[in-house]
C-alpha cells in the first residue's frame, strides 16, 4: 500500500523513556527534561529555524532513514514506535514539514492539508536512501504542536516479547489500555 493511504503516524524514541511517556505524553521537546535523547545534535541545532522543538515529530512510516540514524547510532539501545492515527492528526491541524530542515534552507511549516498535498509521495514510495531526493522526503514530519497524551496513542510497536512484557506492565500500572505490537521488521536486526 502507499504510504500516502496508510494510517498511522510513528515517534520513534527509547524505551527507557517509557515511563515519562504515560506519565506526562509525548512532550516538545523544549519541554523534556530527564531522558535519553535519540535526537542528533546537528540536525537539532536546524531544526531551530522553524522553532520546531516546540512541537512532538511524528514520521509517516517506521524504518525510515532517521529511525535507522537513530538505532544505528545506538545498537545497545531498545526502542519503541508510538503510533497516532492520521485522522487525529488532521483533525487537530498538526503541522508538515515536508522534507527535513537539512535538506532545504526554504523548508516551511504548512498546515495539515497543504502538507499532505505537498510531499512527495512517488518519491517517499521509492524509500531509496541512496537517492537525495527520495532519502529527505522520506524523513518528512507530521508535527503536533502540543503535548500528545497517552489516551490519544493509537499503538505501540516494540521489538521483542521482553519489551512487549516491559511496556504492558508498565501501561498497567498506568492504567492505560493500548495494543502492544512486536513486529522485528518495524527495527533495525541486531
Amino acid at each position: 500500500m502507499s504510504i500516502q493511504h496508510q494510517k498511522l503516524l510513528y515517534h520513534i524514541t527509547n524505551i527507557k523513556n517509557m515511563p515519562a511517556i504515560l506519565d506526562q505524553g509525548l512532550l516538545p521537546r523544549y519541554q523534556l527534561v530527564n531522558f535519553v535523547d535519540v535526537a542528533d545534535q546537528d540536525i537539532l541545532k536546524s531544526r531551530q529555524k522553524l522553532k520546531l522543538e516546540n512541537f512532538v515529530p511524528f514520521h509517516f512510516f517506521a524504518r525510515n532513514p532517521f529511525d535507522g540514524r537513530v538505532q544505528t547510532d545506538s545498537p545497545e539501545s531498545k526502542f519503541i514506535l508510538i503510533t497516532i492515527t492520521r485522522a487525529f492528526a488532521a483533525q487537530n491541524n498538526w503541522k508538515i514539514v515536508p522534507k527535513p530542515p537539512l535538506a532545504d534552507s526554504d523548508i516551511e511549516l504548512l498546515e495539515y492539508e497543504e502538507g499532505i498535498n505537498v510531499i512527495n509521495w512517488d518519491k517517499m514510495n521509492e524509500r531509496d536512501y541512496s537517492n537525495d531526493e527520495s532519502k529527505s522526503v522520506c524523513m518528512a514530519e507530521c508535527l503536533s504542536p502540543e503535548a500528545v497524551t497517552p489516551k490519544c496513542f493509537h499503538s505501540i510497536y516494540v521489538g521483542t516479547e521482553e519489551s512487549q512484557q516491559y511496556v504492558s506492565g508498565l501501561l498497567k500500572q498506568f492504567n492505560l489500555s493500548m495494543y502492544v505490537d512486536i513486529n522485528d521488521k518495524m527495527f533495525l536486526r541486531k
